[in-house]
């Protein structure tokens, strides 16, 4: 691998809630790998257009904000933004910055994604309907603005179908970066086997096996106490993300030293013991099936896999 140019870069895009964050745990501590701070900058998701056309700035400022143990030793950048699986136009921003960017993408089977997903959500306080049939359903209401919950930083958030929609938009990232570019694993397969999934990873990154044998297993979702303490936790302080973002750029490395413990503090003194997701009704857990059949008949092909258990 040529690095005469700096270190080469691979973007962990989601889709969330499908063991991006098991892969970002398991890359972040290969010696050869600097993971940015944090996991998921969205950078390239709120990138002012007049920057995207100096890729060398854009480079230099990005290297600057979120990978602040870069060495000569590292090979390669990483990061796990899952937005970015959902942008074309941040899927084109990373190709300008890094012409050889290679792509991570995890899925899982729809309908159970949206029982994880929703519960993220309640414990991020971005969504306050604690029943997921209704959260569903109000898609259509939000979609139009109403009905969002105040602390819900972008009401794109909410349209859980959109999440699902695996197919879609893997073919769009096939067809913006290339397929070869794009390396596609299963939530399922990094559950029943991490050390082949991982190896498979740090393959089609052409990386040598770093030897790890330990790979902790996926953390259940979490509940909180206190809903104004868990707020204060994920910085739901009224500020928009894309002011947030800027703040970061500017002073990130002093205000992340200063309120990352303090946050992690409060996050686990909040923290009640963490549960298995929510068994929904066996109804509405047969409509999501059928809703995104379509999707996963189309997901078979394009995969060559067998997915039938995710049609049920």
């Amino acid at each position: 691998m040529d690095c005469e140019n700096g270190p080469r870069a691979f973007f962990i895009v989601g889709a969330p809630r499908c063991g991006t964050t098991s892969l970002a745990r398991y890359l972040r501590d290969h010696p050869e790998i600097c993971f940015s701070r944090p996991k998921e900058p969205q950078f390239f998701v709120l990138l002012d257009p007049e920057e995207h056309a100096e890729a060398e700035a854009v480079r230099a400022k990005y290297l600057r904000s979120f990978f602040t143990d870069l060495s000569s030793q590292h090979r390669y950048i990483g990061e796990g933004s899952v937005s970015y699986l959902y942008s074309e136009a941040a899927i084109a921003r990373i190709l300008d910055v890094f012409p050889d960017a290679r792509f991570l993408v995890s899925l899982r089977k729809p309908a159970d994604l949206m029982v994880s997903y929703h519960a993220r959500l309640l414990f991020a306080r971005e969504e306050i309907e604690p029943d997921l049939e209704k959260a569903w359903d109000l898609q259509g209401v939000r979609a139009r603005g109403e009905e969002v919950p105040r602390l819900c930083r972008d009401p794109r958030l909410l349209q859980y179908a959109e999440v699902g929609r695996h197919a879609h938009y893997l073919d769009q990232l096939w067809r913006v970066a290339g397929k070869e570019r794009v390396l596609t694993v299963l939530l399922e397969d990094i559950v029943a086997d991490p050390a082949r999934t991982y190896a498979r990873v740090l393959d089609f990154l052409e990386l040598e096996h770093d030897g790890r044998t330990a790979f902790k297993a996926k953390r259940q979702t979490k509940r909180y106490r206190y809903g104004w303490l868990q707020s204060l936790s994920f910085g739901k302080l009224g500020i928009p993300l894309p002011l947030l973002i800027r703040l970061h750029l500017n002073h990130g490395g002093r205000v992340r030293r200063i309120t990352r413990p303090i946050k992690k503090w409060m996050r686990e003194f909040n923290a009640r013991e963490e549960q298995a997701d929510p068994v929904v009704d066996g109804a509405f857990q047969a409509r999501l099936a059928e809703y995104f059949r379509p999707e996963v008949t189309r997901l078979e092909a394009m995969l060559d896999r067998d997915l039938a258990h995710w049609k049920r």
